[in-house]
């Protein structure tokens, strides 16, 4: 059947919604249609079984239960006859379910270091002075008047003009600018009473005549452009306390370095027995550079006038928190700060865990903040005085077991370290502060169960690396165990330049230790490497026990834990020195974990690596106990 067909009807249309069945073709044949077996099992409640039947169909059914199941056949015939119009033959059964795998090739992005190369120098601080000649100016008193009226108010037609928003535009700026030299000259300035002047002025004025203009102005649906926008940035902070170490400008090459290839020409003839290695240096290079000025600088005074602060408050409501015998601390062999104080007995009530959620206070000392998350508070009793005592950490000790379950990590696809620090702290609201080198972990080299406080415990050790939390911040610092190696703590910039004689107590202690220089580090079979460090200038003859660490997966990895190691086998002092909190000016306040210190005695000068920082308020004094390794 071929063309276009027009169905006309007799009858109005069924109502909406109501079901249109139109079927066209015929039995073809006067013989009963195929027989349908129809088979079905199911559970009859009541042995009841309504069937119904229509005219003109013959029905047969033969079924046994037994138990609770149904078999039945049924036959039908439907005498129906339809003139030969067309056939439709339509194919279909029942779709089988097929589970298909879908594979989609992706893996993690490398971390791709691009190098910014800026022109830039510190600009030279030049010393200028500046001269302005000016005058006292005679003082003038004028008189003016003007003449006014009320102007009559005007209706026009309103105004009507097209905008539209535009897109935000960003420009960098740069300006050019250097710290001016402090002058002082003595200025000598003439002056008088000048004499008072009146005079009267007139101006003249009308109104003017309004003039109105068209202005039609031609628009269009404008295109929407996208630009990308690079702008370089950092987060600032606070001026911290102390001098700050000014830099010095990159200074020009003394050495003259050819073009390759270069021709030498040479005045007498080679000698082919003896084994030529020509060796070129430059004489202008100096030696190693001078260490710098330490960022903060205790000065020796006769007398040390402080006055101490003390303050905490529970967070967020501000409410004030007697605390006394305070005491926090912090070393590198843990991961943040820890607090200890003591109380009255209504402190019992006040820090109770709210919703399951330990209590904030924020411990102020001198204007040094800290956040501590306090665990439940003990009640002690002696002789009818009783007390409380409390105990705080950083805030990211909710990383850590009982706060947080433990789990599996492991890594399936090529990851960096610090994505895989990221991965165990994802939701948790806690950042990174990623302060040493990365390297790349290839899959199936990483695997650990824990909490996540462990997990980044267990990545910052593979590294050699300190793990550090912020005083106020939820955020986990991995910073170099040895920010400068011992050897060469004698050419390095100092933080802390302090005098002996402001040490009010201290300890030293030898340590017996083999003066290793050099170790193998390896990794493990899965993408493991092996690196033998060897201390530079050294003949590398005495080996460090080797180490072994599944992280060690780059040379970077392999790099970093070996000189921890190197390093930890120069230390022969251990030094514990307790000094005054001072702040303000060039007094450092804290000496933190990883500042180099340097202490000049009245017969010695030595240096020293913080390694961790006790600090003890009860007032009126507050001391702070520092545990320092010093290499001779």
């Amino acid at each position: 059947m071929a063309g276009d067909l027009d169905l006309i009807f007799g009858q109005a249309a069924n109502p909406a919604g109501s079901p249109v069945e139109i079927v066209f073709g015929d039995d073809g044949g006067d013989g009963p249609g195929d027989a349908v077996e129809l088979q079905a099992a199911g559970s009859i409640t009541g042995l009841r079984a309504p069937i119904l039947l229509r005219s003109g169909v013959r029905a047969f059914a033969a079924g046994q239960i037994t138990g609770l199941r149904l078999v039945a056949a049924a036959q039908y015939d439907v005498n129906v006859t339809r003139p030969v119009v067309g056939t439709v033959a339509q194919r279909w059964q029942d779709a089988v379910r097929r589970g298909m795998p879908a594979r989609e090739r992706y893996q993690a992005a490398l971390p791709l270091q691009a190098a910014i190369r800026e022109h830039w120098q510190d600009a030279g601080a030049l010393g200028a002075a500046i001269l302005a000649r000016y005058e006292a100016a005679a003082m003038l008193s004028v008189a003016v008047r003007q003449g006014w009226q009320q102007a009559a108010r005007l209706s026009g037609p309103g105004v009507r003009q097209g905008f539209e928003e535009a897109l935000p535009l960003r420009h960098a700026i740069a300006q050019h600018w250097q710290d001016a030299a402090r002058r002082s000259m003595s200025r000598a300035q003439r002056f008088q009473e000048a004499l008072p002047v009146r005079r009267v002025i007139a101006q003249h004025w009308q109104e003017g005549l309004r003039v109105s203009a068209v202005v039609t102005d031609g628009m269009g649906i404008a295109v929407a452009r996208s630009r990308a926008w690079r702008n370089h940035y950092q987060e600032a902070w606070v001026p911290r306390p102390g001098v700050s170490t000014p830099t010095r400008p990159p200074q020009p090459d003394p050495c003259y370095v050819p073009e390759v290839p270069v021709h030498l020409v040479f005045d007498a003839l080679a000698d082919h027995g003896v084994p030529a290695h020509l060796v070129f240096l430059c004489e202008g290079h100096g030696t190693d550079p001078e260490p710098g000025e330490p960022q903060y600088v205790i000065p020796l005074l006769r007398v040390y006038m402080t006055v101490h602060t003390i303050d905490a408050v529970l967070l967020p409501s501000l409410e004030r928190v007697q605390l006394q015998g305070i005491t926090i601390n912090a070393d590198d062999d843990g991961y943040g700060w820890s607090m200890t104080g003591s109380g009255p007995l209504h402190l019992m009530d006040q820090l109770q865990p709210v919703n399951g959620l330990p209590p904030r206070v924020r411990v102020t000392i001198d204007g040094i903040a800290w956040v501590f998350v306090i665990d439940p508070p003990e009640r002690s009793r002696k002789f009818g005085d009783m007390g409380v005592q409390v105990r705080g950490s950083s805030a990211t000790a909710l990383l850590g077991a009982p706060h947080m379950p433990s789990a599996i990590w492991s890594n399936s696809l090529p990851m960096t370290a610090q994505q895989l620090v990221a991965q165990a702290l994802e939701f948790t609201g806690v950042n990174i502060d990623w302060g040493i080198s990365d390297w790349l972990v290839p899959p199936g080299a990483w695997s650990h169960q824990g909490t996540p406080l462990s997990a980044a415990l267990r990545i910052a050790e593979a590294a050699g690396a300190a793990l550090r939390s912020h005083r106020t911040d939820a955020t986990l610092q991995f910073a170099p165990r040895y920010p400068h190696l011992p050897w060469a703590w004698p050419a390095a910039t100092p933080n802390v330049r302090m005098p002996g004689q402001i040490i009010t107590t201290d300890t030293l202690q030898h340590v017996a230790a083999t003066a290793y220089n050099a170790v193998y580090v390896v990794g493990e079979t899965t993408g493991g490497v092996m690196g033998r460090v060897v201390r530079a200038g050294s003949a590398g003859d005495v080996l460090a026990p080797q180490v072994t660490d599944p992280l060690i997966t780059h040379e970077t990895a392999a790099r970093q834990r070996g000189s921890t190691v190197l390093a930890s086998a120069a230390i022969t002092r251990r030094q514990s020195i307790t000094v005054p909190l001072l702040t303000g000016g060039t007094h450092p306040g804290l000496i933190l974990p990883g500042y180099l210190v340097e202490v000049v005695e009245p017969d010695e000068t030595w240096r020293g690596l913080v390694r961790g920082i006790t600090v003890t308020a009860g007032l009126p004094t507050v001391r702070q106990s520092l545990a320092v390794e010093r290499a001779v």
